[in-house]
């Protein structure tokens, strides 16, 4: 279990984690405030950023499944105006 955000007050974009491939579940709670949760993967060592997929962004309180190959995630907070948010893998 990895943990992007704890009470996230900004837009922002986490630090990056390593991900070894395979299943996982991506979540995101609490207030949100407009703003919108996405979950990004990396494949050629953080130069590019792609969504992972619809099941990996929010913009309420959710919890989505994702597979994906060895890469590195991050979690990025856009649109919000006052969120406090939380969100792991």
């Amino acid at each position: 279990m990895a943990l992007f955000f704890s009470n996230q007050t900004t837009n922002d974009t986490s630090a990056a984690i390593d991900w070894f491939g395979g299943d996982g579940t991506f979540y995101a709670h609490g207030v949100f405030d407009g703003g919108t949760v996405t979950l990004q993967a990396s494949f050629d060592g953080a130069a590019n950023w792609i969504d992972v997929g619809p099941d990996a962004t929010f913009s309420a309180p959710g919890a989505g499944n994702f597979r994906i190959g060895r890469c590195k995630l991050r979690a990025v907070v856009t649109g919000a105006t006052s969120p406090s948010l939380t969100a792991g893998i």
